[in-house]
């Protein structure tokens, strides 16, 4: 839509978008949204907003009209003369008695500008919510129902500790806040004074409506504003009986499920219950806190006690019951243990009550989130308590807590174990892809809880998950095809496997035996998957154990032919790479039967390249005469695969899926072929295979570069396996050295991208001080800049967003080239200028990565360009122009989130050209209305003061750069 005229405002034409916003779709309601909400910023709004309420408008147009009321209160009260806020708080109240019979869309936005506008008026119009309360509760208003006027009151008061937070205004937030907090007292009174009133009638869908309202009114105020734990006691006992009421009379006659409108209001009380507890200042209260706990047992344990059970009718109102106990302990976790080591007998007996009820919480019956929702929001509870625990400075407290706690673990741990059993084949058609999901990172926390068991039990945990295992390997062999029990014990022996890589005793040696014994061809296959990922779990104890690798490697092969491949090829990863001098006896075996399983075609792509890691581990074992036979058999067909495809000239998607394929194994192999596996190997002059086989191959990676110049993901796996040939081998790949430039020159002549980048800049770090190296170093850094500002010259400045990627990549790599190797700077040939020139544009953009990159090297270069006197002069001649840039970015150019970043360059200049620095920033900034016209001199001439200052304390100065940028794009009152 065309640019609104603020000055005469067609009440028709807003009408028609009104509706096309709230009835098209969301390319036409995007373009209507910006020309409704200019509308509705302009001063015409105070007037428009009325015409669009009156009688007969369309529902959306009355409600829109009512909207923009609410938001002329919220953001533009200062436009009101104070001569006609009595006028304007009639009319909103007429609007209200209006529409008292609906649509109440449109009352409810009323109430709320109600609410606003007596947040405003709380010094002239002090009594505003007790005339509020006396108007509607007493029923002043004619010819509207008793239940309308109370839920009218209800909603204004709701509205007006939230409108409190987030109005514009003069006055100070905290002011505001303790003014509004005077009238909490009014308003918990009123509540609870309603809410004892309706506990001895019969409750219609009314009554309901308004109780809820009512509930949600008091933790709106809890919530926002606050009230003492000692004055919320009185209603906390009538939050409770409602919530009773709602639950016993439901579950005692009909089907003991409750409606709709009694969980709500119960859940609603629990909310409110949960708002009073963990109130910011709570904890000055400790002696209420102990008396709230024994409320919420006293009146709630037989609710949870009732419906501890597998699939129960009232799950809803038990999850809010725990999430209560479980939110008051977590915000008074410390008044907990001192009820642990207290003298009052009564104290402990309510600490121990409270924790029972938690670890019923945990052991809710059935699987979680099908079967029930509860348990997962205890386990936090559990790393709470022991961490609590531990952090205790008085010794003999510590001690008292310790030994309370585990026994309470020690039940955990058993706890834990039936709870992370997976469904089984006949209940998994009620599971949907989200439950299983759910269930995998459920299974994720208990795991990361059996680490805390473990933090409070140390090894006796071991003790109790083998008894479990002897279980479930009985109750297995009783019903073969029960597993989830056995599957459950072994995941929770993974879930602590790395406390255990010296462990002597009995336990493992006695898993790893169950584990070889287990007959998975008559199991559910997600018993061998879990098997697998323990084996892998349990490597450095292997390592310790060596005599137990043999049957380990048995499993793990007979995992690479399952469908569990990926878990196999996770497992046997781990061990090759924790074990691999100790796998050297079974290396040509183990290399057999993973060329057989690849050979067989049934691994995923993703499976394939990782086990492709354990082939190099296990080849670099071999003589090296035996090595030649398994390159020629395992890599071999990936590199005749990537001829073919070369040759055919087919760039098809498939060609290039399976060429990005090819490339991941061959660079995976490389990553861990490496034949020097001592000192004394490293002193053999033996070629490494993988420079036989760069050698061989060179060609073909040059001919896959020229044929996928296009395509980024498959250069970038090329370039990846030359990278990890380079990492790997180190020193050992200078050989290939000259071979590997002259493929990164020619990919530059080709292309100049982000893979190519990267790995020039691994390889001239790598390489830079290696003695007969730098020269090869010193010319590919020329052509690594040379092509970077060719791609920059032939891109409009104005489209250099659309090459962010590489500019990215390039002043990345070139700040890690400038930090590490000093020296190359040494270079006088290189256009230093230039490469300022770029990285100021570089930090301009609106990318963050380009952003974070450019300032990376800018801070670099200034660091390192004191120590070369030609660097230095570049510095002093393009200072100035890069704070331009800087306070042009701080001021409008760049997200405000990333300005921040801008700290660094700034304290850069501040160690390095402090005086220059001092001069810059003040000639830039006296420039007139630079960078915006926000800030006046004055606060130019603080701000240059206050970052000329900031010398050392990084944090310091992005707190000034960042209120800067608010200031200078006019959030300040967003901010305030």
């Amino acid at each position: 839509m065309e640019r609104i005229n603020l000055e005469n405002i067609d009440i028709a034409r807003l009408e028609e978008a009104v509706v096309v916003f709230y009835r098209s779709n969301s390319h036409e309601q995007a373009i209507t949204h910006e020309w409704l909400t200019e509308a509705e910023g302009s001063p015409q709004a105070w007037q428009f907003s009325w015409q669009l309420m009156q009688l007969g408008k369309s529902q959306e147009v009355q409600f829109f009209g009512a909207i923009t009321l609410h938001a002329k209160l919220m953001k533009h009260w200062n436009e009101v003369p104070p001569e006609n806020r009595e006028e304007l708080k009639q009319k909103i109240l007429e609007k209200i008695v209006q529409f008292a019979g609906g649509p109440k869309i449109v009352l409810n936005r009323l109430c709320i500008a109600l609410g606003a506008y007596i947040v405003h008026m709380l010094d002239e119009w002090p009594n505003a919510i007790e005339e509020v309360i006396d108007t509607f509760q007493n029923q002043r208003i004619p010819n509207v129902k008793p239940d309308v006027q109370l839920w009218i009151m209800l909603e204004v008061l709701t509205a007006i500790p939230e409108e409190a937070q987030v109005i514009h205004t003069s006055v100070k937030r905290v002011t505001l806040r303790a003014e509004v907090s005077k009238r909490v007292p009014v308003i918990l009174q009123t509540m609870e004074a309603y809410l004892r009133q309706q506990m001895n009638r019969v409750w219609d869908a009314e009554a309901y409506s308004n109780m809820i309202r009512a509930v949600k009114c008091v933790g709106t105020w809890i919530k926002n504003i606050g009230y003492s734990l000692e004055a919320c006691v009185t209603i906390t006992a009538v939050l409770l009986e409602v919530v009773n009421k709602c639950y016993w009379p439901a579950v005692q006659t009909g089907d003991g499920c409750m409606s709709a409108d009694e969980n709500e209001l119960a859940e609603n009380c629990l909310k409110s219950m949960v708002n009073i507890m963990i109130q910011p200042e709570s904890h000055s209260y400790p002696k209420t806190a102990f008396v709230l706990l024994r409320m919420y047992l006293d009146s709630l344990c037989e609710i949870t006690k009732m419906e501890w059970k597998r699939d129960n009718d009232n799950e809803d109102i038990i999850v809010h019951i725990y999430m209560l106990f479980v939110s008051a302990v977590e915000r008074h976790s410390s008044l907990l243990l001192s009820g642990v080591i207290s003298p009052d007998p009564n104290l402990p007996i309510t600490v121990n009550r409270m924790v029972q009820e938690i670890l019923h919480c945990t052991d809710k019956p059935g699987i979680y989130p099908v079967e029930e929702s509860c348990s997962t929001m205890a386990l936090a509870f559990w790393y709470m308590l022991q961490d609590e625990v531990f952090a205790m400075t008085n010794e003999e407290h510590k001690r008292r807590c310790w030994e309370y706690i585990k026994p309470l673990y020690a039940h955990l741990t058993s706890i834990l174990v039936r709870k992370s059993e997976q469904p089984d084949e006949k209940s998994l058609d009620r599971w949907s892809s989200d439950d299983l999901e759910c269930f995998r990172c459920y299974r994720q926390d208990i795991s990361d809880t059996f680490m805390y068991c473990y933090d409070v039990l140390h090894d006796y945990i071991l003790v109790i998950l083998s008894a479990m295992l002897d279980e479930a390997i009985v109750d297995m062999q009783r019903h073969p095809t029960h597993w989830t029990k056995l599957e459950a014990c072994i995941y929770s022996f993974q879930s602590v496997a790395e406390h255990f890589t010296h462990d002597t005793s009995r336990q493992i040696p006695n898993l790893m035996r169950v584990l070889n014994e287990i007959p998975y061809e008559k199991m559910n296959v997600k018993l061998l998957g879990t098997a697998l990922e323990t084996i892998g779990s349990y490597c450095n104890w292997l390592m310790e154990n060596p005599t137990y690798i043999p049957a380990a490697i048995d499993l793990l092969v007979r995992g690479l032919n399952s469908s569990m491949s990926a878990q196999a090829t996770l497992g046997l990863k781990e061990l090759c790479r924790d074990c691999q001098l100790q796998l050297k006896p079974y290396a040509e075996p183990l290399l057999n039967a993973c060329h057989a399983s690849l050979n067989a075609g049934r691994m995923k792509n993703s499976d394939s390249v990782r086990l492709m890691f354990s082939i190099g581990k296990l080849m670099s074992l071999l003589p090296s005469d035996g090595i030649p036979k398994y390159l020629d058999i395992i890599v071999s067909p990936c590199f005749e695969e990537l001829q073919a495809i070369c040759q055919s000239d087919g760039k098809t998607p498939t060609a290039r899926i399976r060429t990005i394929f090819r490339l991941n194994m061959i660079s995976t192999l490389f990553s861990s072929l490496n034949t020097d596996l001592s000192e004394e190997d490293k002193e053999t002059q033996i070629v490494q295979p993988v420079l036989l086989v760069m050698q061989r191959t060179m060609p073909i990676f040059r001919r896959i570069a020229e044929m996928w110049v296009e395509e980024l993901d498959v250069l970038e796996a090329a370039c990846s396996a030359m990278k990890h040939a380079i990492m790997n081998l180190r020193s050992s790949f200078r050989p290939m050295l000259q071979d590997l430039c002259y493929f990164i020159v020619a990919s530059f002549q080709t292309r100049c991208c982000a893979p190519t980048l990267e790995i020039s800049k691994t390889t001239i770090v790598m390489f830079y001080r290696e003695e007969g190296c730098k020269p090869y170093m010193q010319e590919l850094l020329r052509e690594f800049i040379k092509h970077s500002f060719k791609l920059f010259e032939n891109t409009p400045q104005q489209n250099f967003s659309n090459i962010s990627d590489t500019m990215e990549a390039f002043f990345g790599c070139l700040a890690q080239i400038v930090k590490k190797i000093p020296q190359a700077l040494e270079d006088k040939s290189l256009a230093y200028d230039r490469l300022v020139y770029y990285g100021q544009r570089c930090m301009t953009l609106p990318e963050s990565g380009a952003i974070r990159c450019g300032i990376q090297f800018m801070t670099h270069f200034t660091i390192q360009s004191r120590n070369h006197e030609h660097i230095t002069e570049v510095v002093l001649k393009t200072g100035e122009q890069t704070i331009y840039f800087i306070m042009m970015c701080v001021g409008y150019l760049t997200p405000r989130s990333q300005v921040d970043k801008f700290a660094d360059i700034i304290l850069a200049f501040n160690k390095k050209y402090p005086a220059e620095l001092a001069i810059w920033l003040k000639t830039v900034m006296s420039v007139p209305h630079f960078p915006t016209p926000l800030l006046n001199d004055a606060e130019k001439s603080r701000y240059v003061s206050l970052i000329i200052k900031e010398k050392v304390n990084k944090r310091l100065l992005q707190q000034h750069l960042s209120e800067m940028a608010i200031k200078l794009r006019g959030l300040t009152e967003k901010f305030q």
